[in-house]
């Protein structure tokens, strides 16, 4: 159910994104663009999962009940009849649930288990847990899957992630110092072998001050963490900020925001991340509650404009022809494009080939192109782009320099033959020294074109006389090619 556009209160979200498409060296991240589309009003989002009719989502209303939507393109969204979790109906062992987590668990095997927090009529914080096999009935599993400090502590976000084919992760926020103040809310975790029944608590993650978390795992198995944060000197989550790690367990933080709006116009409450539809993009799934309302709306956002992180080779020589090149960043696809600019200088890359969402690989053709830096442009069909400053260099090949007979006897009619190779026309200087820096003779300066020219020298000074025997120098100064060579005089 698609309503009322978002862009009031979304506004700033917007400014950031299209900031980011202006030329920059390889941002950490992506950042998500908001699709100014309210989804659902009244309800927050808590996880979405792929599921057999595309993908379903699950919101809380208030407190008390969990509901589910579903959609095949992400976009458009159903509400589906019933409700899936009731703490007024159903033993949950809570009074109210305030976020969950839903993941498919490998114990029992392809079982939905999902993660929620539950509050007694006590006032403790638990992570219990339910089982399902069609997403739309569940049944809660019993005991605890986790507390903190005796179920006083906060808790809150459980996001899960399989790890192998029996091992759980999950990522969930909690108050560090068992007082439950929102300035000491963190992302910790915990693991289990037995698909998430029993979860040892593995401890901090990552040292920030988070509200809500949501996990995915990159192509290459990297997991990054997404998760809502206050700006500097505020209470209320506007950001969503991200940290990424190899192992699952150290994690670094990436530069920059993945989405942000400001505290005068909305706090974010919930946040779930995935995959799109294209499968190189990422939908993320946000709620927003406006100042003076009590009633969140949820919207989605979605990574439009590429991250170009390195690409190699850094440099090509211009008598180089169909040169192979890799991009690595995010967001890449073949049907991007992907050119090469110095000034009115440009070149298009062909063959582009998508390795993953991470990799790129194609051609470049430097053959006969202007010397210098180029900036490389990546473009996705609907028009994002992001660009790499100076991200190839194309050189002019060294010139050589070969010395045929370079011990020679010039009263005997013999001469040494010099040959310069350059890859480019212009001027070269050869001139012969003796040992001591005295000068003998210049054998040519002047212009030289492209190609191999071929200097003889005959022993004689610039007077016309022969030379004593000994070593001589031979100072050579040409495009790309500065030397000295020597040559021995015999009598």
């Amino acid at each position: 159910m698609r309503k009322d556009p978002l862009r009031g209160f979304l506004l700033s979200a917007a400014c950031f994104a299209a900031a980011a498409a202006f030329p920059a060296r390889a941002a950490a991240a992506p950042t998500f663009t908001p699709d100014y589309s309210v989804l659902f009003s009244s309800m927050e989002v808590q996880a979405v999962i792929p599921s057999t009719a595309g993908f379903r989502m699950y919101l809380t209303s208030g407190s008390y009940q969990v509901y589910s939507a579903t959609s095949s393109d992400q976009v458009s969204w159903t509400l589906e009849p019933g409700v899936r979790l009731a703490t007024t109906t159903d033993s949950l062992d809570a009074s109210s649930i305030t976020a969950l987590g839903v993941y498919v668990s490998s114990s029992p095997a392809d079982v939905l288990r999902m993660f929620y927090v539950g509050i007694s009529s006590y006032g403790t914080y638990s992570i219990l847990s339910a089982t399902s096999t069609d997403g739309l009935v569940w049944s809660k599993e019993s005991g605890a899957r986790l507390r903190s400090n005796g179920g006083y502590g906060f808790l809150g976000s459980p996001s899960p992630i399989a790890l192998g084919t029996s091992g759980t992760r999950l990522f969930y926020t909690a108050d560090k110092n068992g007082v439950n103040l929102p300035a000491d809310y963190s992302i910790f975790s915990a693991s289990s072998t037995d698909g998430g029944l029993s979860l040892i608590a593995e401890g901090s993650r990552l040292a920030v001050q988070a509200y809500q978390v949501s996990v995915a795992t990159l192509s290459d198995g990297r997991t990054r963490l997404l998760y809502t944060a206050p700006l500097t000197g505020e209470t209320t989550g506007s950001q969503v900020l991200s940290a990424v790690s190899s192992d699952g367990t150290t994690f670094t933080s990436e530069s920059g925001v993945r989405l942000s709006t400001t505290s005068a116009t909305a706090r974010l409450t919930g946040c779930a991340v995935l995959r799109s539809t294209e499968s190189f993009r990422w939908r993320m799934f946000s709620s927003y509650l406006q100042p003076g309302s009590p009633w969140p709306v949820t919207a989605s956002a979605l990574t439009r404009i590429p991250v170009i992180e390195s690409f190699t080779p850094v440099s090509v020589m211009k008598t180089q022809s169909n040169v192979p090149f890799t991009i690595t960043g995010e967001i890449m696809t073949a049907n991007a494009t992907a050119q090469f600019a110095m000034g009115p200088s440009t070149i298009t890359a062909t063959n582009l080939s998508a390795v993953s969402d991470l990799q790129l690989t194609g051609i470049v053709d430097p053959f006969g192109q202007a010397q210098g830096r180029y900036d490389l442009t990546l473009t996705h069909p609907a028009g994002y782009q992001a660009t790499s400053p100076w991200a190839l260099t194309i050189e002019l090949p060294p010139g050589v320099i070969t010395i045929l007979d370079n011990l020679f006897r010039p009263l005997r009619g013999q001469s040494a033959t010099i040959s310069v190779e350059i890859a480019e026309a212009g001027n070269v200087l050869l001139d012969l020294y003796t040992v001591d820096g005295g000068h003998v003779a210049t054998l040519y300066d002047g212009p030289m074109p492209q190609g191999t020219t071929s200097v003889s020298w005959n022993g004689k000074t610039a007077a016309g006389s022969y030379v004593a025997s000994g070593v001589y120098l031979l100072s050579v100064q040409a495009p790309k090619l500065k030397t000295v060579e020597r040559i021995v005089v015999i009598k």
